[in-house]
């Protein structure tokens, strides 16, 4: 999954966390969540601390008090927000996550997309992975892409963002051990990753040449319209380590960047039920839990009856 928070995962500490009032607590947790829509609980007070001191010492800053007031200034937006995120955030991933939902999309999906393009003979295929943590699941999208043989003739371009620098670096480098690769068939390991004398796979450039990685935040509405728009979007198991007010923030986004002939990808643990103004599920794929975008309601003037409601109002 992208960027999760160890308050998300639910991890305990039963080490003493290093000292921090409770009202410079507070702080930090809404300049956090203020940035990134991601919010700690006093629940997980040592692990929070114990990252924002990581971050003190770096600066060699004497209090975090003194760190707090570091991020109050211009610069930090550009130079040290993305430090504090990527210290605050997990990427829990792998490549091939959730098979069936894998293989769902690739025959229920994939295919009938691209063969509908091909007849409209419309060969640009655009994929997003939102929220791609190191990019084992962008990753996997291009393999798929490739193993299948679906879009040799298409322009293919797989974007993946996600709000972590550290994240993205990895991703751009590459490079992966045992644990992320546990799931990829033989045939493919061997096809698209060069084993390293340490014992990684280092992804080939065949694969590479398809994907592009960002630093992107969900929450940022500019930052969505300046990547345009996408016929696949995966986000998947990110959603459900937001709130309310965040994750609908995050679901118009991820809906603008989106036509109605466009999939939106979710996880197996998340339902966009409670948002079905903005998304509806498409029933008849399920097994790939895709959903489109909902129907839009028209306007009084697509409904012709703008006059007849002026009129009303004189």
């Amino acid at each position: 999954m992208a960027a999760e928070t160890a308050e998300q995962l639910g991890q305990s500490q039963t080490t003493e966390a290093p000292k921090m009032s409770d009202e410079l607590f507070g702080r930090f947790v809404e300049l956090i969540y203020t940035i990134s829509g991601i919010r700690f609980t006093q629940t997980k007070a040592y692990f929070l601390t114990s990252k924002l001191e990581l971050r003190r010492k770096a600066l060699a800053l004497k209090t975090l008090e003194d760190y707090y007031r570091f991020l109050q200034q211009p610069h930090a937006k550009a130079t040290e927000y993305p430090n504090l995120l990527s210290e605050v955030t997990i990427n829990e991933t792998f490549f091939y996550r959730n098979q069936p939902q894998l293989e769902a999309f690739e025959k229920d999906i994939l295919m009938p997309l691209i063969n509908e393009k091909r007849r409209k003979n419309d060969l640009r295929l655009r994929i997003w992975s939102a929220a791609s943590s190191t990019g084992d699941e962008a990753y996997t999208t291009a393999m798929q892409l490739l193993a299948g043989s679906y879009a040799k003739d298409f322009r293919i371009e797989i974007i993946g963002t996600d709000i972590s620098r550290r994240a993205i670096e990895g991703a751009r480098t590459a490079i992966y051990g045992s644990y992320a690769t546990r799931n990829v068939p033989a045939p493919l390991l061997n096809r698209f990753f060069r084993e390293l004398p340490d014992g990684q796979h280092e992804i080939r450039q065949e694969v590479k040449s398809l994907v592009t990685f960002k630093e992107g935040n969900l929450q940022d509405t500019m930052q969505t319209k300046l990547l345009g728009t996408f016929d696949i979007i995966f986000c998947r198991n990110v959603l459900i380590y937001f709130d309310d007010a965040s994750k609908r923030k995050v679901l118009e986004n991820l809906a603008s960047a989106m036509t109605p002939d466009s999939f939106l990808l979710i996880g197996h643990s998340e339902n966009l039920y409670p948002y079905r103004d903005i998304f509806r599920q498409d029933l008849e794929k399920v097994r790939a839990l895709a959903y489109k975008l909902a129907p839009r309601k028209k306007t009084l003037e697509e409904l012709g009856i703008a006059d007849l409601v002026a009129a009303k109002k004189d």
